[in-house]
């Protein structure tokens, strides 16, 4: 029988994955929505069952699994007939290896049309480096990110856990979802294409390629505190650490007479810091030590609640330990009991998001080994034929939506996303991006502005020419979050404005917030009320900790989220206290869970016309992401070992200096076939005799000897010319990539074309870091940026929902629709 749950937002959908460590998160969450997930592992079962990790009961729960040898003619005949039953195919194997076999995206479509085949790969399906060996450290620095997490002194490193895999496969889920809407509303199946270090170079932007193009300064690795926010960084207190994250003027005068009022240190009050983090930048230093003089006085749970009560984004630097036992987290039950193959219960990560209608949810244990063969190959003929009747297009398009389609404002028919509107109430980045990758897709994304509380991205003062002063359009991080976009401005103090936000909400499929709970239910804009006026609407919201429980309106960014998720904590190398990104990365995490969560809620509405409501913690979303981290804690009671690069399963591995300044190359060695290899590319044969290096568990036991050897080998090196050489050996291996390097130096990344130059609207053209989403059949793109606050009020209100010019004079007269009083400057 299909494991599929009618009461689920993903009923009737199947899903064959072809068992690989960058598949099984993704298709984990198309499970826990109710999808019928057929995992196909070889005999024996896939080699991430052997890990001394969590990792596969984890990243399995709620899956069936069918052996099959694609190998053996007779199981890819019977693998051709489980994939014409299917609407996804999920799959994580190097390019060409599929279709070599005769298995390949293409072939298998012949059969089924409407098929989407969405493959995870290194470095993507086509580029000179396609061939090339990944592995989750070599694409976390290849990416970017780890030449942005940790420390200055200390090697690049990347976090505790499988992130780049882990967000490959949640961006991979969210594209699939994307391309089986395109196919429902009339379209043929794609192929996607997601590429690994593109996802990992797409979720570190803040420290991409806008930012440095812009300043000329290459992000680089600062400990806990960030470049672009002052105060910014964990501080210390009687009994740990404190994160602390200033990211608006107010908040900054909230902690500068916080401290006057402890310390007595009147010169934290200098109106010379006032207003934006750039005011601070230069004294950066010593505004930490008069808030350090502050924290010191006080434990850390005095800092977390007297912070927050004063309405400051405070929150702990704390481990795995203390997270499994947060009262927020138990309030909501976030943390499920599974029942395992021996009757044993295991306690793990719950789903990172709630759904009101159709809860995600863990459906049951993971599969032994070929648990469902019979049930799944006797079934894949009737489940063929059946999935025909659920494969029917959706309903002719309102008025508008035809109008976009046919080229308006949501964009042309050749978009996966023509003819949906979103409105969008959010700051930030995790609710924008969503928006900015659905603009993308050609979603008409309508974002609902105010003059007198403006997006903190459009805080902006251009540190080229600092005497402009605040520059909202200019941000390169307002492009990366909001470019291709519409922008209405009102101010939702006032009745009439909040009527035509309603009217607005009316006409979208979607409504995307991430305001703190209760906040927009003040305004007259809370889940009822935009039930009322549009009640199949998708509701999608997001906050730091979630709409209820007792921390529910605590103040967070996305580096606070780090801290407290014990991610930051189970980071980095261990004389350190941890390791922190600098891209805010838990915005990112929340951004990629939120859209498909978004997705998935639209096909519950496709086939039952029913809307929902959706919210997302960002907390929980963090959490998810490194659970089988957290479940070795649920189930010993202490924090992990800070282990900096190192693996349980692979040495050498680690990120290792090369000539020049500040230059790391990846290496990841996993058999003795690449251990070999690598000797010979060394030349070193007296690695291959010596009895510390003579197997895996001796390269694991002696490593610290291991990783001193080849660092002294690599120290002289080139890092790109030798990066060359072990690949051509076989050998996973990639730089610690900087931005400038992405774009200059990286020859995949160009190949593809992942950088997109976008007409600006005061720049004349801007170049960003890609949308990582890769439809092949319905490629997206960015039409514009650098809109100002409420550019769109006249084509919005008038065009799009009927106000007359005269009663738009009216509205603008009374203070319920804004436009921008920037001047735009002259530049350069």
């Amino acid at each position: 029988m299909s494991a599929s749950d009618p009461q689920s937002a993903l009923a009737g959908r199947r899903v064959v994955e072809i068992a690989d460590h960058k598949t099984a998160y993704g298709a984990r969450l198309f499970a826990d929505l109710g999808a019928d997930v057929v995992l196909v592992e070889p005999p024996g079962g896939h080699a991430t069952r052997r890990l001394r990790s969590p990792w596969f009961s984890y990243t399995n729960a709620g899956k069936r699994s069918v052996v099959l040898d694609l190998e053996r003619a007779a199981d890819r005949e019977r693998f051709r007939a489980l994939v014409a039953s299917a609407d996804l195919v999920f799959e994580g194997r190097e390019p060409g290896t599929l279709a070599a076999r005769g298995l390949g995206a293409e072939e298998l479509r012949q059969a089924n049309p409407r098929l989407v085949w969405t493959s995870i790969t290194g470095f993507g399906q086509t580029g000179p480096q396609r061939s090339w060996h990944s592995s989750d450290l070599v694409a976390f620095a290849r990416g970017g990110a780890a030449y942005v997490t940790g420390y200055a002194e200390d090697p690049p490193v990347r976090l505790a856990g499988s992130h780049a895999h882990v967000m490959a496969s949640t961006v991979a889920a969210s594209a699939s979802m994307i391309a089986l809407h395109h196919m429902q509303a009339g379209g043929l199946g794609q192929s996607v294409d997601v590429s690994v270090a593109e996802v990992v170079a797409s979720m570190s932007h803040i420290t991409g390629v806008g930012k440095w193009l812009d300043d000329g300064l290459v992000p680089r690795r600062a400990g806990t505190s960030l470049f672009a926010s002052v105060p910014s960084g964990a501080y210390p207190c009687r009994d740990g650490l404190i994160y602390l994250m200033v990211n608006r003027p107010a908040h900054w005068k909230a902690v500068a007479r916080w401290v006057f009022e402890e310390t007595g240190q009147e010169a934290i009050l200098s109106p010379l810091w006032e207003g934006p983090s750039a005011a601070r930048i230069e004294d950066r230093h010593l505004i930490d030590a008069f808030i350090s003089e502050l924290t010191e006085r006080h434990t850390v749970d005095e800092m977390y609640r007297q912070g927050q009560a004063r309405h400051l984004a405070m929150t702990p630097l704390r481990g795995p330990a203390a997270v499994v036992d947060d009262p927020q987290l138990r309030a909501r039950e976030y943390f499920v009991d599974v029942v395992a193959d021996d009757g044993s219960v295991v306690r793990q990560p719950g789903p990172p998001y709630r759904f009101e209608r159709t809860p995600a949810r863990i459906r049951r244990r993971a599969p032994s080994v070929g648990e469902h063969d019979d049930e799944i190959l006797a079934t894949s003929e009737a489940r063929r034929r059946a999935s025909d009747s659920l494969r029917v297009p959706d309903p002719a398009p309102a008025p508008a939506a035809a109008a976009a389609m046919r080229g308006g404002a949501a964009g042309s028919a050749a978009h996966a996303l023509a003819g949906l509107r979103i409105v969008e109430f959010s700051m930030g980045m995790a609710g924008p991006w969503i928006g900015r990758a659905l603009a993308w897709c050609g979603a008409d994304v309508i974002k609902v502005e105010s003059r007198s509380h403006p997006d903190v991205t459009r805080q902006y003062v251009p540190p080229w020419a600092p005497h402009l002063g605040i520059q909202s359009r200019l941000s390169p991080w307002f492009t990366d979050w909001n470019a291709g976009k519409r922008f209405v401005a009102l101010d939702l103090t006032r009745p009439e404005a909040v009527e035509l936000a309603l009217r607005l909400v009316a006409v979208a499929d979607v409504v995307i917030e991430n305001f703190t709970p209760g906040v927009l239910e003040k305004l007259g804009l809370g889940a009822d009320e935009l039930r009322r006026v549009k009640p199949d609407l998708v509701h999608f919201g997001t906050s730091g900790f979630g709409d209820d429980g007792p921390c529910r309106r605590y103040v967070t960014w996305g580096p606070n989220i780090e801290a407290a998720s014990g991610l930051a904590a189970s980071s980095g190398f261990a004389h350190r206290p941890g390791a922190m990104t600098h891209f805010a990365y838990p915005d990112s995490v929340s951004a990629a869970h939120g859209l498909f969560a978004v997705m998935s809620a639209l096909e519950h509405r496709r086939r039952t016309g029913e809307g929902q409501r959706v919210h997302l913690s960002q907390l929980e979303a963090m959490v998810s992401v490194f659970g089988d981290v957290v479940m070795e804690t649920l189930a010993s009671g202490r924090d992990p070992e800070r282990v900096g690069n190192r693996s349980r399963h692979a040495a050498p591995h680690g990120c290792y200096p090369c000539a020049g300044d500040d230059r790391w190359l990846a290496i990841a060695v996993f058999d003795e076939a690449e251990w070999k290899a690598l000797c010979r590319v060394a030349d070193k044969p007296g690695w291959l005799v010596d009895e510390r290096f003579a197997s895996m568990q001796a390269r694991l036991e002696n490593v610290d000897a291991l990783d001193h050897e080849v660092a002294a080998w690599t120290a002289d090196l080139d890092a790109y010319a030798l990066e060359t050489r072990l690949q051509e050996a076989g050998i996973a291996a990639g730089v610690a990539q900087t931005t400038e390097d992405q774009l200059h130096r990286d020859p995949q990344l160009a190949a593809r074309g992942f950088f997109e130059e976008i007409e600006h609207k005061l720049k004349g053209k801007v170049v960003a870091n890609g949308i990582p989403l890769g439809l092949t059949g319905t490629p997206g793109r960015t039409p514009h940026a650098g809109s100002a606050v409420g550019e769109d009020n006249d084509s919005v209100f008038g065009e799009l929902l009927g106000v007359s010019a005269d009663e738009l004079v009216r509205l603008r007269a009374v203070g319920a629709v804004e436009d921008s009083d920037e001047i735009p400057p002259e530049l350069p």
